[in-house]
């Protein structure tokens, strides 16, 4: 219980702590002992009760290893969305989105970048973008994938208004702003997309079938052993 190369003081201090409370429970355990009633220390039932299990839950879990077919596709997890889409509700809106942050001093220059981002015109897109190329200043894009609202607000220091619809939003701060691309929103209590359960959904497959294949595995074998008459209902 000591590790090595402990100083030798450290190593007392330790060694008579562990004695101290060998003995402190040996002191309990025995005036136990003494007081109980031989039924309130009959444990048999009990012990043999979670050794039982013990080994069930070790036979079972082998099974599972072996046998347990965890490979579930796309199909599946769409299957599974679509006949529980009851249990699947957003408690936080979900969006998909695109963002980028500029520090720039020149108000100038920062009205001319919102004017380009609020621009419905390709050209004026574009020569935001190799503004911002030439800039270094990276463009966020999730606009693949769907982000959840508190996530998406953690992303910056100002706070993010409620969402609206989809849309553009600049967030301010001295210097600095955050223009910010709403391309689709799925608002609160309004389905989950199924990629932001994918894994849940995933987990929820395996989970049937580890409880399927254990039902199966001991339905089988006690036909299995009723037909053998290895045991004997009277």
């Amino acid at each position: 219980l000591i590790p090595m190369g402990m100083a030798p003081e450290d190593s007392a201090v330790m060694a008579q702590a562990h004695i101290n409370n060998w003995l402190q429970q040996q002191v309990v355990l025995h005036k136990a002992e003494a007081n109980l009633a031989p039924a309130e220390k009959d444990f048999e039932a009990q012990l043999r009760d979670y050794r039982n299990s013990l080994v069930l839950f070790a036979y079972e879990q082998a099974l599972v290893d072996q046998k347990l077919d965890t490979v579930v596709s796309d199909a599946d997890v769409q299957a599974y969305y679509e006949a529980n889409s009851a249990n699947f509700e957003l408690k936080d809106h979900a969006v998909r989105a695109r963002w980028f942050r500029v520090s720039e001093p020149d108000k100038r220059v920062m009205r001319r970048v919102e004017e380009q981002f609020n621009s419905d015109k390709e050209e004026k897109r574009r020569e935001l973008e190799i503004w911002l190329a030439s800039k270094g200043v990276p463009i966020i894009d999730k606009s693949a994938v769907w982000t959840y609202w508190m996530d998406l607000g953690a992303e910056f220091p100002v706070a993010l208004p409620e969402p609206n619809g989809t849309g553009r939003t600049v967030l301010r701060q001295d210097t600095v702003a955050w223009f910010i691309e709403i391309l689709e929103l799925r608002p609160r209590k309004s389905s989950v997309p199924v990629s932001l359960v994918r894994r849940d959904i995933r987990t929820m497959i395996i989970n049937q079938r580890k409880l399927q294949l254990v039902a199966r595995m001991r339905e089988d074998l006690y036909s299995e052993a009723l037909q053998n008459k290895d045991v004997e209902v009277r």
